[in-house]
């Protein structure tokens, strides 16, 4: 069955990006770090992890894989 949510994209957008801080700071890794490890310009990552940026499926990923977890720990 399918669960039945009233949050809105934004909402679940903002959590996602919240879980993603929460796990690089967990590791220890600033925003310079993770954006080198992406191959990403630092005001670039930045703009993602403040919501400036739209995060694209392959990027989710591709965080996911640097910071050592699974991408539906994000959810």
């Amino acid at each position: 069955m399918k669960k039945v949510t009233t949050e809105r994209p934004q909402e679940k957008a903002e959590k996602v990006l919240q879980k993603i801080i929460d796990k690089r700071q967990e590791l220890g890794l600033s925003q310079t770090d993770l954006a080198l490890k992406l191959n990403m310009t630092i005001s670039g990552y930045f703009k993602v992890e403040k919501g400036d940026s739209k995060l694209d499926l392959i990027r989710l990923f591709e965080i996911a894989e640097v910071l050592n977890i699974e991408v539906k720990e994000f959810f």
